[in-house]
């Protein structure tokens, strides 16, 4: 089934909570000509669709190996430029997995729905673009990726370096915007080749008053840190042959491709290089 809306639903949809209608449907935006307005194409997901208050078939985690966390990485600073943002920083975890390449990693965030299902089997139970990097770039693309509850989506808009609060980066970054539970979360994984594999380096930041929502809730959270254990150890079990498959695939649309290598600003603030935009018609 194929439903198309008008721009003013897709706006409104877009500024509302989408959970309830990603729960079922894929959303793809497509820009408008002089011709065609803008509008929202839902397609059905390839998924197990489940209903609000159904029983959810668990499984077993496949075997991974744990990777080494890397424990002599200096703790991130604010940029005076953030410092009224009141930003704290929840988590901050550096480790070491081998066989992996940057340049895999960021090729990885705009074709995630290739993989997705292999990266965490028995966790990750689906994943849609709401605002595929092929329309839009790399920033403003947005997901819906089902992790620890295959009914309610976790939400993430991807969003530049100009939000980027730290004084230290490493060579490539990717970033996110979104809610974890009810709480307001910024996610950042920065990565760098090093000999045999790379620095993948996760961290989560908000601000104080979320930070106090999350203590408040911390029962109802779940259980972040394990599943990104399990995530890293499980990239280099799946993404190194994903890559080599899809090296050399010619349609840029199907095969996204960003740099999202770093440059430090005059100011001490961060940015691409590049600015990764969507492919030309």
């Amino acid at each position: 089934m194929i439903i198309i809306l008008s721009e003013c639903k897709m706006k409104q949809i877009l500024s509302c909570s989408i959970i309830s209608i990603t729960n079922y449907q894929k959303i793809i935006y497509v820009k408008g000509t002089s011709m065609v307005e803008n509008k929202l194409i839902f397609t059905a997901g390839q998924r197990r669709i489940y209903k609000e208050g159904e029983k959810v078939a668990r499984y077993e985690r496949v075997p991974y190996t744990k990777v080494e966390v890397v424990k002599d990485i200096p703790p991130l600073e604010i940029h005076p430029q953030f410092v009224d943002k009141d930003y704290v920083v929840m988590a901050d975890v550096t480790e070491y997995i081998p066989g992996v390449t940057a340049e895999q990693i960021d090729w990885w965030w705009g074709n995630m729905e290739k993989g997705y299902h292999i990266w965490a089997p028995g966790e990750h139970y689906g994943f849609d673009w709401i605002v595929p990097p092929c329309e839009i770039g790399y920033e403003g693309s947005v997901e819906a990726s089902y992790e620890f509850d295959p009914v309610h989506p976790i939400v993430l808009t991807r969003i530049g370096m100009q939000h980027y609060p730290f004084t230290d980066c490493f060579e490539h970054c990717w970033m996110s915007t979104g809610k974890l539970g009810p709480v307001d979360n910024n996610l950042i994984h920065m990565y760098q080749d090093v000999e045999g594999g790379i620095y993948w380096r996760t961290v989560q930041f908000t601000t104080r008053k979320m930070a106090a929502l999350m203590a408040a809730n911390a029962d109802k959270m779940p259980d972040v840190a394990s599943h990104m254990e399990y995530e890293s150890g499980r990239l280099n079990a799946f993404l190194p042959a994903l890559y080599e498959l899809w090296k050399g695939h010619p349609d840029p649309w199907e095969n996204i491709h960003y740099n999202l290598t770093t440059v430090k600003n005059e100011d001490g603030t961060w940015a691409h290089r590049c600015k990764n935009l969507p492919p030309q018609a």
